[in-house]
């Protein structure tokens, strides 16, 4: 018999996992985004989205993918300013320092973040290749940065999926999996990554993306999975006390897709946003959304 198993069917187990799952929410002031849209894509150039970055008008943005290449898309709102569609205006290939396009385990591209210059600060992970790099607004390599041996140790796949950079253009970056018992935040200080705290483990969430606020906190992305259903879950971390977790967005199972990549906006009116992107792992029972959470 043909294969009849479709996203249909996914969307209903979904709805059961939710109701067979425990997701007990603690604290969190959301449980679900204001928008979610489905941005629907094909070609050589979509897929596997993994970092974000949103302009500070709100008005496009700039995701990696995890494939080793780049792209720009307008955000096309509604009267009221929430996100109803996603228009692509262009890709970009992410190259080396001699001009070759990243490719096979070195384009493992996770995290993303902008510079004020336009130019890009990329992590990627790989076990001994995770490594954070610079490249100009077209994907030209500049600089790759020092790295730090604790990780080497890392998992091949889950390693440097948080990048974020500071108001004063410092580096930190946050592993995927744990380093002796927590997860360390990274800053690169005088060409070397120290430790500011480690967070300790919550929930079986992992880390997966981050982005600093106007406000200099840091806002972390999280998520899980169970029976192939993802959560995830925004958390303010504060300067000074970057281990304690104000848990600000968590959601249940089924309510979003894999979410990977984070960054946080203003609108006009002062309001602070989350915007969050999936990754689809170029799996067809998955797809490319894009998330935004009015932090309240």
């Amino acid at each position: 018999m043909p294969n009849r198993f479709t996203r249909r069917h996914v969307l209903r187990l979904s709805a059961c996992a939710a109701l067979i799952l425990p997701c007990p929410v603690r604290g969190a002031v959301a449980d679900r985004p204001d928008a979610l849209v489905h941005w629907p894509g094909a070609g050589p150039f979509f897929d596997g989205f993994s970092g974000l970055e949103v302009t500070t008008d709100r008005s496009e943005l700039i995701t990696i993918s995890d494939r080793g290449f780049g792209l720009r898309a307008r955000m096309l709102r509604d009267a009221q300013g929430l996100l109803r569609a996603v228009e692509k205006i262009d890709h970009f290939i992410l190259q080396d320092a001699d001009g070759d396009r990243l490719d096979g385990p070195r384009a493992d591209a996770e995290g993303l973040d902008l510079r004020p210059d336009g130019g890009l600060h990329v992590s990627f992970e790989g076990g001994r290749r995770s490594r954070v790099a610079r490249f100009d607004a077209r994907g030209r390599s500049r600089e790759t940065l020092p790295r730090n041996d604790a990780w080497s140790r890392l998992h091949a796949n889950a390693s440097l999926e948080a990048l974020a950079l500071d108001s004063a253009g410092r580096a930190h970056v946050i592993p995927e999996d744990p380093l002796d018992g927590g997860f360390p935040v990274f800053r690169l200080e005088g060409g070397r990554w120290r430790v500011l705290a480690t967070l300790p483990p919550l929930d079986d969430f992992h880390p997966v993306g981050a982005d600093f606020g106007p406000d200099g906190a840091l806002y972390l992305l999280e998520r899980k999975f169970r029976l192939a259903f993802f959560r995830n879950r925004i958390s303010r971390l504060e300067p000074g006390r970057w281990a304690e977790r104000q848990v600000l967005v968590e959601t249940g199972y089924g309510t979003m897709d894999n979410h990977e990549g984070i960054s946080i906006t203003t609108d006009a009116q002062g309001r602070l946003w989350a915007t969050t992107i999936s990754d689809d792992n170029r799996n067809l029972l998955q797809r490319t959304e894009l998330a935004e959470f009015q932090l309240r």
